[in-house]
């Protein structure tokens, strides 16, 4: 099996295997993808719109040594948001109050007529377009719903859309304007509206005809006050924060809860009773296969005059801990700023105070006291209240740019967020520090080291290291070696924004310190396009050089993100690409390590003996039974999981060229997770990827994006927003792209940051 090719063959079986388990599941239960839903299942209210439930996942999948065979079947919990029963026309008075974009003042008067008059067309000016609370209704598409005029109807139909025609008029495709030519009972036909087709075929008299109707792929359409929308609608859009809150503490369960609920979930399949199973010759045990696993030896974390030994709790504390490498140039010229007082001057002080003790016992390098400054601003007067003080923090020299400025800021506002690094980030190379407010008036010590840890990786310091500062000899690299770490970003769904490619590269010898680079990726694009590597890579190996002294030699490239069906194009694309970048700026060939890492399965681990939660050990590494039978795979839990069932990360060699011995490699992997600059633990993912990742995800504040008076972005925004002097360049329509635009132009670029930034761990 070992030696097998992975063919169409190989791929037709797993794939019938896979419909053929589904199929009895699926006649009884709600199918989504391999994932199966009841609503005898738990299930939780996550609010007015949404409910979660719990599923069984189940697939068959490619595995070594389970009893000779070769196929498993992969058994887990699986969670879902569904939107909740309820009539159409409640729903959209939902939708409305929590998407449509109305400001706090309307959303107190929301009637029947201010709905009617929230989703009526824009028109004016040569413009005829579907208001922000119409396109708030695009998010029921494809729900399913029953008619409450034909009660003895069981049939459910489904929501094609809201109709929207400018032959209809200012006042919109409602049950006044819609007509259709209608055949009487007595066999002549008229042309009919909805309204009036209502009252004369069923004596209802549409009292919401105001409203935009519901139209179907070949029913028709009907008003929404006649259709009720029915339980089990997937819900497939972004979780807001409250949602999302609401989300984990269903989702999250203990090792033992979980298993309890796997072993249900495999009797609610009943394999045994299948007849489709049955009729193939298939059979299934229900029990959870055993393997064997060892636990890798847990590294020391050296600061410098003291040593940590995490063990296998997983954890280790700053306390008498100096860094490894502080800031290289002592903070002369910093700010700290509390954003509308939300912090008064005493406990900025304070915090101020208590900082510079804490970051001077760690080592930091602090020579004068911050600028420190209250200012008064929303998001549209935020840049030009910025631009009055920040020159204040460096004395009005000009030649000089604060090293770093702490912001304090109310609440988790990710709008005023954005704003704060898209203003500092791209318009003055300024690394900064987002405080919030309680943490600030609290000043705990514990809090402030946790922030001292991402200062002083901002300030080009290093935490910790593996080895001990005397003896700086790195024993995972025989030669220059960099890691790459890659990621890419999609929108969410239901957005029109592009996709975004953050590469992470390492430029120190052991591998501690990282740069990183961001740009748009496409539309919907997983595989980096050739102009972001050609780019790229050049400036990191330049970076690399510029700090060691030596070239590169190998890579080990780290990829999070892509399924199977994708291996060939990071080899084929990527990979290539990288190669050919390297060749042009180092005259040679690189060696290169390929892995995927990969975090989004249903594999879970329930050792006999774990850790006090019932969770594998970090450093717990499963080479068999799960893994597949002919590739270059293992599993790998590297951190402690504070809470919930842990997830164990899948290592994929997709290339080995630089060919460490295999335990040299997994231990690398393992190790290099406890050197995460801001973390007094170990991680889950290669530090490679994680920065990878957090690079990618701040890059959302750095799109293309001005507002301007665009109707199609909510009012409560474009009146933050829209601001004068907003340094982003302006297209005609930059937040929605429609289809044919996207075929023939690729997504605007980020805004560039100022290159002092570049060197700096700016993301973190």
């Amino acid at each position: 099996m070992k030696t097998a090719p992975w063919d169409n063959h190989v791929l037709e079986c797993m794939s019938f295997l896979d419909h053929l388990l589904r199929q009895g599941p699926s006649e009884r239960m709600k199918t989504i993808k391999r994932s199966f839903f009841h609503p005898s299942m738990p299930g939780r209210e996550l609010d007015m719109l949404l409910m979660a439930y719990k599923g069984v996942y189940a697939s068959f999948r490619l595995s070594e040594n389970v009893k000779q065979i070769g196929l498993g079947v992969n058994v887990d919990v699986s969670n879902q948001t569904f939107w909740r029963a309820n009539p159409a026309d409640k729903m959209i008075k939902y939708v409305i109050n929590t998407y449509g974009g109305l400001r706090r003042d309307q959303l107190q008067n929301l009637d029947d007529q201010m709905i009617t008059a929230v989703l009526k067309p824009l028109v004016g000016q040569g413009r005829y377009e579907q208001s922000e609370a119409m396109r708030a209704l695009r998010r029921l598409k494809g729900c399913r719903f029953t008619l409450l005029h034909r009660p003895n109807e069981t049939k459910e139909y489904k929501i094609k859309g809201f109709a929207f025609d400018k032959k209809h008029g200012p006042g919109g495709a409602n049950s006044y304007n819609v007509k259709f030519n209608w055949k009487q009972p007595n066999g002549t036909e008229k042309e009919i509206c909805i309204r009036d087709y209502m009252k004369e075929r069923y004596g209802y008299l549409v009292r919401q005809a105001g409203w935009p109707v519901i139209e179907t792929t070949r029913a028709g359409s009907f008003p929404a006050e006649v259709c009720n929308i029915v339980g089990f609608n997937q819900y497939q859009y972004k979780l807001d924060p409250q949602q999302t809150a609401s989300m984990i503490k269903f989702a999250v369960q203990r090792p033992d809860q979980r298993k309890k609920d796997i072993s249900a979930s495999v009797q609610r399949l009943d394999w045994a009773n299948d007849k489709y199973l049955k009729a193939f010759g298939v059979s299934i045990s229900p029990e959870m296969a055993k393997t064997e696993a060892k636990v890798l030896r847990h590294p020391e974390v050296f600061f410098e005059k003291k040593t940590a030994r995490p063990l296998n709790t997983g954890r280790w504390d700053l306390r008498g801990a100096r860094f490894i490498e502080a800031n290289k140039e002592p903070l002369t010229h910093w700010g700290f700023i509390a954003l509308n007082m939300c912090v008064d001057g005493r406990a900025a002080g304070n915090f101020v105070q208590q900082f510079t003790n804490i970051y001077k016992a760690h080592g930091g390098r602090i020579a004068k006291n911050p600028y420190t400054t209250n200012i008064n601003a929303n998001p549209a007067t935020l840049a030009d209240e910025l631009h009055k003080h920040v020159p204040q923090m460096v004395a009005g020299r000009k030649d000089l740019c604060p090293q770093i400025v702490f912001v304090a800021v109310p609440d988790k506002s990710a709008h005023v967020y954005e704003r704060l690094k898209k203003i500092f980030e791209c318009r003055y190379g300024i690394v900064t520090q987002v405080l919030l407010a309680d943490h600030v008036r609290k000043a705990q010590g514990q809090y402030i080291s946790n922030v001292c840890m991402k200062v002083n990786a901002k300030l080009g310091g290093q935490t910790s290291s593996l080895t001990a500062t005397k003896a700086k000899s790195h024993n995972f690299f025989i030669r220059p070696t960099m890691m790459i770490g890659v990621d890419v970003t999609h929108a969410s769904p239901g957005s029109d924004m592009p996709s975004i490619a953050a590469m992470c590269a390492s430029v120190d010898v052991e591998g501690y310190q990282y740069r990183a680079a961001v740009q748009t990726n496409g539309w919907h694009n997983e595989i980096l396009t050739e102009e972001n590597i050609s780019t790229w890579i050049p400036t990191f190996l330049k970076a690399y050089k510029e700090k060691t002294g030596r070239e590169v030699e190998d890579i080990y490239y780290f990829r999070d993100g892509v399924s199977e069906g994708q291996f060939a194009h990071v080899m084929e694309q990527e990979v290539k690409a990288i190669k050919k970048a390297f060749r042009e700026r180092c005259k040679k060939e690189a060696k290169m390590t390929v892995i995927v890492a990969t975090k989004r399965h249903h594999i879970r681990f329930f050792p006999d003996k774990g850790d006090k939660n019932g969770n594998p050990e970090p450093g717990t590494l499963v080479e068999r039974e799960v893994t597949h039978p002919f590739h270059y795979d293992f599993f790998l839990s590297s951190h402690f999981a504070l809470q919930g069932t842990a997830r164990p990360v899948h290592y994929h060699v997709l290339m080995d060229e630089i060919k460490p011995q295999v335990n040299n490699l997994q231990r690398m992997i393992y190790q290099q997770c406890y050197t995460f600059c801001r973390a007094t633990t170990p991680i889950s993912l290669h530090p490679a990827v994680y920065y990878a990742h957090l690079a990618g995800a701040r890059a959302r504040c750095h799109e293309n994006r001005d507002y301007g008076n665009n109707t199609r972005v909510p009012e409560k925004v474009r009146d933050q927003v829209n601001n004068p002097n907003n340094l982003v360049a302006k297209h005609q329509d930059p937040t929605t792209y429609s289809s044919d635009w996207k075929k023939n132009n690729p997504p605007p670029r980020l805004i560039p940051m100022q290159a002092r930034i570049h060197n700096t761990m700016w993301w973190v």
